[in-house]
């Protein structure tokens, strides 16, 4: 886990946060969920559409790109609820008043307390791009959404996160 240090009223804070947990496909499960409601296809038939060879009547191949569109399209039109089609699981090492700071931005943050700084910490893709397009300065907030790059690379481009921390 890399080490963040962040100056606080108390002096210092420290937090770790490591991304342990997402779908490898948490992209393309968005996309086609959101490709689904406007299709006759269901969406794992979109979801494995991903060559020539796999033409579904009337549809564009789903790559890379038709998921990068379709997802810029998504948040361009607050379209968030595509987003919420799966987990990503954070450990973090923290002050519990972060935490507690965290659980209030959402109430759709689940988290588990592993020992007196450590805690599991899951919640889905729509969660973090709000937190992401949302005023929230908080420290753990800003390592949580710096994952994206990560998890999201494409909703991160599209959101503008910086891709390393400086």
């Amino acid at each position: 886990m890399e080490l963040s240090i962040y100056p606080s009223q108390e002096g210092f804070l420290v937090m770790r946060v490591r991304l342990v947990g997402y779908e490898p496909d948490l992209e393309r499960v968005c996309a086609a969920a959101m490709r689904s409601c406007y299709s006759p296809h269901p969406g794992y038939e979109l979801f494995t559409h991903t060559s020539h060879d796999k033409v579904l009547d009337g549809e564009k191949i789903f790559d890379a790109e038709r998921i990068g569109g379709l997802l810029k399209r998504a948040l361009e039109l607050g379209h968030y609820d595509i987003l919420e089609h799966n987990s990503i699981t954070w450990l973090v090492e923290a002050d519990q008043k972060e935490i507690l700071f965290l659980m209030e931005s959402s109430k759709f943050f689940e988290t588990s307390q592993i020992d007196e700084q450590r805690w599991l910490i899951t919640t889905n893709l729509r969660v973090l791009v709000e937190l992401a397009r949302g005023t929230d300065d908080l420290p753990l907030t800003k390592e949580l959404v710096a994952t994206l790059n990560k998890a999201a690379p494409i909703i991160a481009s599209a959101l503008s996160l910086p891709t390393a921390r400086s």
